[in-house]
């Protein structure tokens, strides 16, 4: 399958300050590797061999970590300082190409068979990772679901939440195309240059089919607990 993927990885990740005072997040080292280097392995091994990483803070940090490889380059999000990421996933989606795009959070970190999970579930228009739990902080994004797994809702601010996204979404074909244009239209939208592309993704989920896959073990980095517990798990 011809595989693309969009990381979003413009900001500065100011709650693990001082580590990210003078690099991005997105390149603090877990396990004396890079967060973004494991994510550029995991999309390999996937075989995704396009890759765009949308960069702001630091941007020319970044530029220089991955100068030379092939197949993957960035992006700029020229507001990273007054937007959030659904201004970053409008800054790349040109880069959205090919039969399918891996759209992912720069600062999270999984199995990699999340993503073998993903190609091989029903080739639904959208498909996004999960994971379930007892309880849901406030920084959650949480999901409502249906019995068979269709995404109802998803969003922060979720009362009765089921799940909550873990930063990777499948993308192909008519639901690319109506994500994309969902940014479009929210990034014009009041208060779109703060919101986050989630907020596209709810907008869609009575009109086609949004699907969650569950299961595998992950991590979000926000902060220096999150880092610590990082370094304490296995990773590849």
């Amino acid at each position: 399958m011809d595989l693309s993927a969009v990381i979003l990885a413009a900001g500065r990740g100011a709650r693990l300050s001082p580590l990210t005072d003078q690099r991005p997040k997105c390149l603090l080292p877990i396990g004396g590797r890079a967060i973004l280097d494991r994510q550029l392995a995991a999309l390999a091994d996937a075989g995704v061999d396009r890759v765009t990483i949308v960069t702001g803070y630091a941007a020319d940090m970044v530029d220089a970590h991955l100068a030379g490889r092939p197949g993957v380059h960035t992006v700029r999000n020229p507001r990273h300082t007054t937007t959030d990421n659904l201004a970053s996933c409008h800054a790349a989606r040109e880069q959205f190409v090919g039969a399918a795009t891996v759209l992912l959070n720069g600062d999270a970190l999984f199995e990699r068979e999340v993503l073998a999970d993903l190609l091989a579930a029903e080739p639904v228009p959208i498909l996004i990772a999960i994971d379930r739990k007892a309880l849901y902080d406030a920084d959650d994004m949480k999901i409502v679901t249906t019995h068979t797994n269709r995404l109802r809702h998803i969003g922060k601010d979720l009362a009765q939440p089921d799940g909550e996204a873990i930063g990777i979404t499948l993308l192909r074909d008519e639901g690319r195309d109506r994500f994309l244009r969902q940014v479009e239209a929210r990034l014009a939208a009041p208060g779109g240059e703060r919101a986050l592309y989630t907020e596209a993704l709810d907008a869609m989920t009575a009109e086609i089919s949004v699907r969650a896959v569950h299961g595998r073990r992950w991590i979000e980095i926000d902060t220096p607990q999150d880092l610590a517990a990082a370094e304490a798990m296995p990773w590849r």
